[in-house]
């Protein structure tokens, strides 16, 4: 049976990770009060279409040059660590999780509403509780399946507990959807949405006769489209292409356990470029700007004047445009962020064993 790289070794990957950072920094020249340079630390992934309609657009308007540092959540978070006392980066796009880890750690700047007045105008859920960078997009968990193999839409976990014929897979823990997938297991099978008892022992029930655990999102649309597997676990934006392409894949929300997930603009605490990074933060909120990312990067906006395309709304239904009212949730940041090694070490001892 095919499975995933052990968390054990991702942590050493992490641990690798963070010293190739270290031997960086040390070599990079410090950056100090810099308003015409603009340092964005982003996801590795559709950086051209990202440059088109977001850095390229801001630049024109503002002249601050945008450099963009991309990686991982957790191998840009290793490098705002190592660079707290000299920050070389103004502000950071990241998962709300490895936000909160941030934010726990000190690395990032509160937000004056007054410096970023497109605040007012986001769904309410989108603006950070503690007064943080707020979230620009949103992933809703739900079950990814085959058209042609699944007589009907899935409208349960249940369904996947079934173990339908054909086959599934379940996200590693290391992934956005996996720690979102814990706790709507808790949800849904214990007392709520922040019991990860309930959704470990409810997980370790199907975790030996999943095909795999995927560690991204191309390899679980793969295994898809080829028809290995019947059913999933996964975010929505994960069916986008695969949708958009007439391929026989779709989304279903369960009418229990509605977590998701978002993406989040922060400030770094001592930005070389505060002004600049604050800024930038007002922009990307734009509803116009919003709409530019949903239609390049399948980003749903949180803009209130700004529309979900029309694949969104296929795809995700109302939930593309108005989550919450739709009974979705962000799942509990700041356990996710208290437990997350524990919870590595209990995934592969409860569920990838």
């Amino acid at each position: 049976m095919s499975r995933t790289a052990h968390p054990r070794r991702m942590l050493a990957a992490l641990a690798g990770t963070a010293a190739l950072a270290l031997v960086s920094a040390s070599c990079a020249p410090v950056r100090e009060d810099d308003p015409d340079t603009l340092v964005v630390s982003t996801f590795a992934f559709a950086t051209e279409e990202f440059t088109e309609v977001v850095a390229d657009p801001f630049e024109a308007e503002t002249g601050i040059r945008v450099v963009l540092d991309t990686g991982n959540n957790a191998g840009r978070l290793t490098k705002l660590r190592i660079n707290a006392e000299t920050p070389d980066t103004d502000v950071v796009l990241i998962s709300d999780y490895y936000a909160q880890i941030g934010k726990d750690m000190g690395l990032f700047a509160p937000v004056d509403p007054a410096d970023v007045p497109n605040l007012d105008a986001i769904q309410p859920w989108a603006v950070d509780p503690d007064g943080y960078g707020p979230a620009y997009t949103f992933q809703l968990l739900g079950l990814l399946y085959r058209t042609d193999l699944v007589e009907e839409a899935p409208d349960s976990w249940d369904d996947l507990w079934a173990e339908p014929e054909g086959g599934y897979v379940l996200p590693d823990i290391s992934v956005s959807a996996g720690p979102m997938f814990v706790l709507a297991a808790g949800e849904h099978f214990g007392s709520g949405p922040s019991d990860p008892d309930a959704g470990f022992e409810a997980m370790g029930r199907i975790g030996a006769d999943a095909l795999q655990f995927y560690t991204g999102s191309t390899e679980l649309t793969s295994l898809l489209e080829r028809g290995e597997i019947a059913m999933a676990p996964g975010l929505d934006n994960f069916a986008m292409g695969s949708v958009e392409a007439g391929q026989p894949i779709g989304f279903a929300a369960p009418e229990q356990g509605r977590v998701m997930t978002a993406n989040t603009v922060q400030v770094v605490d001592g930005a070389p470029n505060e002004a600049g990074a604050l800024a930038f933060v007002d922009f990307l909120l734009r509803p116009e700007i919003q709409e530019g990312m949903a239609e390049a990067l399948y980003d749903k906006p949180v803009a209130l004047e700004a529309d979900p395309t029309p694949l969104m709304e296929r795809v995700s239904g109302q939930a593309a445009s108005s989550p919450s009212d739709s009974g979705y949730h962000q799942g509990d940041l700041a356990l996710i962020a208290q437990e997350r090694s524990t919870w590595l070490d209990r995934f592969t001892e409860e569920v990838a064993r």
